[in-house]
């Protein structure tokens, strides 16, 4: 992937940046450290709430794109550490 500034980008680009599975324990291991909304804590208020379901927090999917964006492979390391969080 060619390094691209913010400015450099025209409307309309993108890049694809592969896949990455998110699991239930992540979003909950995340969410207990990091944002502990009930929605991404709790099966059981998750399915109250306007989602239906769980779902992982906004800081941790910005945090996965920003590693798959960067190139980092998340087998190496996880996302705690790229952030300086560990």
């Amino acid at each position: 992937m060619t390094n691209l500034y913010f400015e450099d980008a025209e409307i309309g680009t993108s890049c694809a940046a592969g896949a990455y599975l998110v699991t239930k324990n992540e979003i909950i291991q995340f969410a207990k450290q990091y944002d502990p909304v009930p929605r991404h804590i709790d099966e059981e208020a998750a399915a109250r709430s306007v989602f239906g379901g769980m779902t992982a927090s906004s800081a941790h999917t910005f945090s996965i794109s920003i590693l798959l964006t960067t190139g980092f492979s998340h087998d190496s390391i996880s996302l705690q550490q790229w952030a300086g969080m560990s």
